[in-house]
């Protein structure tokens, strides 16, 4: 999103030096000096945050804070005041303020504080979107949530191949997601009444020869190709051409070409070759593990009919500098841990059973990612924030594999 902060603020030299201070920072600011002026910008859908001053003629901030809680709750108020008052600022926290900060506040505090008030909102922004799209039934947002280019080439691709009546290849790493893949598949087309999967391991010719299809269209999902076995694959083909309504959506995890040249009959490569489509790992997607984590958590609470809980910013972090090599099942295993309230596996405890370089490596790219996340990629600010020169982050981020364009927001 576009970092959008509402200050109101009725004086008037205070109300430029701090839009002025924000907008040095890349946030963009919509001055009001009255609540009567800023009324109209406090929505549900509103991308930003709010600061308001608390003391100003006429209704105060106590009353933004009000009017934007009955809009918007998880909308953050962020508010000020001139003067050191305790009560005030229990009755600030106590009514939902998001923070209570005494005037003149550092801008560097105060940036700060708008800047992690801008990341909790991001989330629960994105939170809603996801949820909207799960009702909207977009199998595809759905099953397969992110912004990076594979992700987005993924989810074209799998709308692409529900709406045409051809047979699908689809290849990728273990656990990738090509199983999930295809149901997506399934789930997006209109026509297709029925879905089955088979692993081809488990499966001789003769059970594929048994397989009941008359009834209504189907989609049959096959993994696991045997290239040496000559049986299956004249099984497989015979019901391609047996049943037009059928379509076989195969998947492993080698390309096509591949499998053609270790065994897999012409006929069958061809009849697959229609349109391959690549599920890429989560290393491909280290942009979305924020999401993808999100997403998985939100599948475990609702299975249980349970609450969202709050992720940690630390949490997210550790998401997005682990490696996941076995991808989304050893994901899914994290997230669900951490959903059902049992302890999850972190960073420090793997790090007992490594030496000091491999230690202070990890340390070192999870504050890189914590850095990046909080500052949305932006270079500059990240190298200020660490203390370090533009080359020596540059360095640094190029030692772990990182990169700052990975961490915008793609409406920045």
């Amino acid at each position: 999103m576009t970092p959008t902060l509402l200050l109101i603020e009725d004086d008037s030299a205070l109300r430029k030096s701090l839009a002025q201070s924000f907008e040095l920072e890349d946030i963009a600011v919509i001055a009001a000096s009255s609540f009567v002026m800023a009324k109209s910008h406090i929505a549900c859908d509103f991308e930003g945050v709010i600061l308001s001053d608390i003391r100003m003629p006429g209704r105060d901030g106590f009353d933004v804070l009000s009017y934007a809680r009955k809009i918007d709750p998880d909308l953050p108020v962020v508010l000020l005041t001139g003067e050191a008052d305790v009560p005030m600022a229990v009755r600030a926290m106590a009514e939902g303020a998001y923070d209570f900060r005494q005037k003149p506040c550092p801008p560097e505090q105060l940036i700060e504080v708008i800047n992690r008030a801008m990341e909790h909102r991001h989330l629960v922004l994105r939170s809603r979107n996801m949820e909207r799209k799960l009702q909207a039934g977009d199998a595809a947002a759905a099953n397969f949530p992110g912004t990076s280019s594979p992700v987005e080439r993924l989810r074209a691709a799998l709308r692409q191949a529900a709406s045409l009546p051809v047979h699908i290849y689809l290849h990728g790493p273990a656990g990738a997601g090509k199983r999930l893949a295809a149901h997506t598949i399934h789930a997006l087309a209109p026509d297709k009444q029925r879905f089955i999967s088979l692993s081809l391991r488990d499966t001789g010719a003769d059970a594929l020869k048994a397989l009941d299809l008359t009834s209504q269209p189907t989609d049959l999902s096959v993994k696991s190709l045997d290239v040496a076995n000559s049986a299956q694959q004249t099984a497989l083909l015979d019901l391609m051409e047996q049943f037009p309504d059928l379509r076989v959506i195969a998947s492993s995890p080698h390309s096509l070409e591949r499998l053609r040249d270790t065994g897999l009959r012409d006929d069958l490569f061809y009849a697959l070759d229609m349109l391959q489509i690549e599920v890429p790992s989560l290393a491909q997607r280290r942009k979305d593990l924020a999401v993808i984590f999100e997403a998985l958590v939100r599948q475990t609470v609702r299975s249980m009919n349970g609450d969202m809980p709050k992720i940690p910013e630390s949490l997210y972090a550790q998401v997005i500098a682990r490696d996941w090599p076995d991808n989304l099942p050893e994901l899914r295993n994290f997230a669900r841990s951490f959903a059902l309230g049992l302890n999850v596996k972190t960073d420090a405890n793997s790090c007992a059973e490594l030496g000091l370089a491999e230690q202070m490596n990890a340390f070192e790219k999870l504050v890189l990612t914590d850095t990046l996340r909080r500052f949305g990629g932006k270079s500059a600010a990240v190298a200020d924030a660490l203390g370090l020169p533009r080359k020596t982050l540059y360095d640094k981020l190029a030692k772990h594999d990182l990169r700052a364009k990975d961490f915008r927001s793609p409406h920045s």
